[in-house]
């Protein structure tokens, strides 16, 4: 065996077997060493690391790189530190490598990302494997290997990585600022894959004790996965198997490290079996993988963690385990932690870990996580692991027996006997000096709230307590007790005075002489609110009116025998139910319908006020309402209305006998009487002599429109009046309907016609009529009025039009197709269609059907949303729906609802268990389809019926 020396002033020149003449680099030196030689490296900075190749010794005979006694070498290189190939029974030992990873950036490296064999952005510090050529034929796998005393920090990959290798012991050293740049995903210490040398499954093969770990983590995506997914401290990585998938059969021990700040778990056991982790610090981890865990196993089996402290980040996970069998987390104390998982086994009972307690290190800023005195962790841990830990138990509390503590670090014996304090709410650690404040909830004025809190005394001297002092509104219920043996427990109850609404809050502070947490103080706060009360407030549309109101809510003006009323909104902004009664009303109003005699916190109703129109005059006075509210009962403000006579009808007698004559009607311009008018007639071509005698209705003013225009053939004469315009009407004498109407220009002559409607400067062919004789199926012009014939008819508008198609006489069926149209049955038996879109129906006389089929399952798109304008029971209207559409209907085919629960009227539609339901306020249908469940599943509104008439199962006809 050959001891060589290698010199900061040697000379690779010289044959190294002397201090006085030592190599200068490493290469050389490790170059002339064979199995079982030790190099001893002293001081000097070397720019370049070394490999040791092919060197397979022996127990008796290790080969050893390690630093000369009482030296400090230091390796700084651009490239990889030591890499230990195919080689066995080889011992690392004493040297500081720092890497070049300083002297990177992450925008370089992630530029690099794509370039796996950049030596930049991937050198290692130590690394241990089988050597492989580029033809794939490798080397013997690596075993009995130790590392141990080295400070391994900034490679841009691995701080020590260990592939394909049995007998690893990784101890003493300190490995930090690594893996940050690397596309392989590496980590500060791993262990990918595992080999078995033998068959010992009693001791442990892979240790990894005593080391501290801080700083490792990965910034650039590993090169699989294109994500981020390592920076682990200390990783075993696809451990179970070897590289030739035969089980590992050999455990691993993972102990008495300190680990902290990497960039993922701080220990990981990935893929890995037979795994104990014992007695580590890890501290606020996962800075880059926020969900990994202080503590992760994944796809592992036969993991044991044990007397672990496990001190979150920021309330993130305490560990994670993850697709893992028979793995047991027991007598480790966590800490600022919003998640932990004791064991794969969610019904695991008697393991006894301590949560939310402070382990109260010395100084973790700085790295000392060393235990206070009084800490929770000292005495708690396992002695399961008694011999592995290298902790030797001492009594740390001092109370005559020695346990080991949870963590890496051992108290040592505490001979003073001292109280120690926690305050507990409920079963929850309250953290002396807490800002968060403890809750107390809130309650109702004139009512109680206290809660109480556990002193308990953990130490091994009497806690003596004093002086508590509480804010204000809030009070101690009794005594304060004065002291709490050892280990002993007490209880305080506070109470919040509840006389005053308001929020409350302050700080707990209470004495006592537990030397590092007096006063022991933290927040609290509590909310006493006013006693549940009702707010009324009015709206007219969106505008609030003023209790007491004088200025008169007018309702504006109406003709005499006409509708004229407005809709009040009556909201309740208060906490209780409002109550209303006893509505006062000037003479000439009345209430429509029923006054609602209460409105619940939070909602609203709505009433309606109608103005008497049956004599002309103005009429005013006060709303008044009785409510509950008590500083606005009765509620009451100004109303006003107009009601002016009815315009005198006025009769003009006109004659059209010259041709192209234009009549001019204006709004209430009474009833023209017209002689010898001149019609377009049926020809879309006419003659020029029928031209020649055109005459032309020029109407002028509000709602003198083609969509309100009304054709009435009374005899021989024809009257032409608008919907909803009163005292405007003019009378063709011996004029026949198909003979009017308007034309578009052609190539021979201008457009022509015998209507030009208010606003309309010329002519146009704004409506249509369809000849007495014509059985047409189709409308003749899109987004236009059509007026229909005496017949039969069965016509349908056009897709994507608002069409209004006027019915006359005859039992017509009308479809309005797709687009927003109005329909007008007229007098006789008619059905309508709305089909897609928001249509308008308006049945007329005679008993008229109302028709809901799409030939699909209900969908609001193709439904839409019709108004039934003048639904009349007595006339025998009936509303049809198809169970096609309509699906969920169970009744049978016919008149009415053979299944009673299929119909419901109620204003409560969306808890109905009805799959049709009529709402008798508002006149909304609508279909359930989902019945009890909550909402209308896929089915909703689909008609509304104007003025809300009364609906009964016989108004409707079920159809297959």
């Amino acid at each position: 065996m050959t001891t060589y020396y290698v010199s900061g002033t040697g000379n690779d020149s010289n044959n190294g077997l002397k201090e006085g003449a030592a190599f200068r680099s490493l290469g050389k030196a490790v170059y002339e060493m064979k199995t079982g030689d030790t190099l001893y490296v002293m001081n000097g900075t070397y720019d370049k690391g070394a490999m040791l190749f092919n060197k397979n010794g022996s127990p008796d005979n290790w080969t050893t790189i390690k630093a000369y006694p009482g030296a400090t070498p230091k390796i700084q290189t651009t490239g990889s530190g030591i890499l230990v190939f195919s080689s066995s029974y080889v011992r690392i030992e004493g040297l500081d490598i720092e890497g070049n990873r300083e002297n990177i950036t992450l925008d370089y490296a992630l530029q690099q990302k794509d370039n796996l064999n950049n030596p930049l952005t991937n050198a290692s510090g130590i690394e241990v494997k089988a050597w492989t050529n580029s033809q794939g034929v490798g080397g013997t796998n690596p075993h009995h290997i130790v590392i141990t005393g080295n400070t391994v920090r900034n490679f841009s990959g691995a701080g020590m990585g260990f592939t394909n290798t049995d007998y690893i012991t990784v101890e003493k050293n300190i490995v930090s600022g690594n893996a940050w740049y690397s596309p392989w995903g590496t980590q500060g210490i791993s262990a990918l894959r595992s080999f078995n040398y033998d068959n010992n499954t009693t001791d442990y093969r892979m240790i990894f004790r005593d080391n501290i770990v801080y700083d490792n983590q990965s910034l650039v995506p590993w090169h699989e996965r294109g994500i981020i997914t390592e920076g682990h401290g200390i990783m075993l990585d696809t451990t179970t198997k070897t590289t030739n998938s035969v089980p590992y059969s050999g455990k691993t021990l993972v102990a008495n490290n300190i680990v902290y700040n990497n960039g993922s778990s701080g220990i990981e056991a990935f893929k890995a079996t037979n795994v104990d982790i014992v007695n580590n610090t890890v501290y606020q981890n996962s800075r880059v993988l926020t969900n990994s865990g202080e503590i992760g196993v994944s796809y592992s089996d036969n993991v044991r963690v044990y007397n672990n402290i496990m001190y979150a980040n920021d309330n993130q996970n305490a560990n994670l385990i993850k697709f893992s069998t028979d793995v047991t987390f027991d007598r480790n104390l966590v800490y600022n932690s919003n998640l932990f998982q004791a064991s794969d086994n969610l019904k695991a009972t008697g393991l006894q870990n301590i949560l939310g307690k402070d382990p109260q290190f010395v100084d973790a800023a700085k790295g000392n996580f060393a235990l206070k005195t009084g800490s929770a962790a000292i005495d708690a841990g396992s002695n399961l692991f008694n011999g592995i830990s290298t902790n030797t138990p001492q009594d740390g509390d001092g109370n005559g027996t020695a346990l080991i503590d949870i963590g890496a670090y051992e108290a040592p014996r505490s001979t003073i006997s001292a109280p120690e304090i926690q305050v507990l709410n409920g079963t929850v650690d309250i953290a002396d000096g807490s800002t968060n404040a403890i809750s107390f909830g809130d309650v109702v004025a004139g009512n109680t709230l206290t809660k109480t809190f556990t002193i308990k005394n953990t130490g091994t001297a009497t806690l003596n307590l004093s002086n508590l002092k509480l804010p204000d509104g809030f009070s101690l219920v009794g005594t304060l007790p004065t002291s709490v043996a050892a280990n002993g427990s007490t209880a305080i109850t506070v109470a919040l005075n509840t006389t005053t609404p308001g929020t409350y809050s302050g700080s707990f502070t209470l004495n006592n002489n537990d030397t590092n947490e007096s006063p022991f103080d933290f927040a609290i706060s509590g909310i006493v609110k006013p006693v549940p009360a009702p707010e009324i407030q009015v709206l007219n549309g969106t505008v609030d009116i003023a209790d007491g109101s004088t200025t008169a809510i007018s309702f504006g003006d109406v003709v005499a025998g006409n509708t004229l009323t407005k809709t009040f909104t009556i909201k309740n902004t208060g906490t209780a139910a409002l109550n209303l009664s006893n509505l006062k009303l000037p003479d000439g109003f009345s209430l429509v319908g029923t006054l609602p005699t209460s409105v619940a916190a939070n909602a609203s109703t709505a009433i309606t006020v109608a103005l008497n129109t049956t004599t002309p005059g103005t009429y005013s006075g006060s709303f008044t309402l009785n409510n509950n509210d008590t500083n606005e009962s009765p509620f009451d403000f100004a109303i006003s209305g107009i009601v002016k006579p009815v315009p005198a009808p006025e009769t003009q007698v006109l004659n059209g006998t010259v041709g192209n004559d234009t009549f001019i009607t204006k709004l209430n311009n009474g009833n023209d009487i017209i002689t010898d008018f001149g019609g377009v007639g049926t020809s879309s071509n006419p003659s020029a002599a029928v031209i020649a005698k055109v005459d032309t209705l020029q109407f002028i003013g509000a709602g003198l429109t083609a969509r309100n225009l009304q054709l009435t053939q009374n005899g021989n004469n024809l009257e032409v009046t608008f919907e909803d315009v009163a005292n405007t009407k003019v009378t063709l004498q011996n004029f026949q309907l198909q003979n009017l109407d308007n034309l578009v220009a052609s190539t021979t002559r201008p457009a022509i016609g015998n209507i030009q409607f208010d606003g309309e400067a010329s002519v146009t062919k704004s409506f249509d009529v369809i000849n007495a004789n014509s059985t047409q199926p189709y409308i003749s012009t899109a987004n236009s009025v059509t007026f229909l014939n005496d017949l039969n008819n069965n016509i349908s508008g056009f897709y994507n039009s608002n069409d209004v198609i006027n019915g006359q006489g005859g039992n017509d069926t009308i479809n309005g197709s797709g687009g927003d149209d109005l329909l007008r049955g007229g007098t006789g038996n008619d059905l309508l269609i709305g089909g897609q879109g928001n249509d308008t129906l308006v049945g007329g006389m005679g008993a008229d059907s109302f028709l809901y089929d799409i030939n699909a399952a209900f969908n609001s798109a193709a439904v839409g949303i019709d108004t039934i304008a003048d639904f009349n029971h007595s006339q025998g209207d009936k509303i049809i729906l198809d169970k096609t559409t309509f699906n969920a209907i169970n009744s049978v085919v016919g008149t009415g609802f053979s299944n009673a629960s299929d119909f419901q009227i109620t204003s409560l539609g969306a808890v109905s268990n009805a799959v049709i339901v009529y709402d008798p306020m508002t006149g909304q249908l609508l279909y359930n389809q989902n019945g009890s469940a909550a909402g209308f599943g896929t089915g909703g509104q689909f008609a509304k019926l104007t003025g809300a008439p009364t609906l009964t199962a016989s108004d409707f006809i079920v159809q297959a």
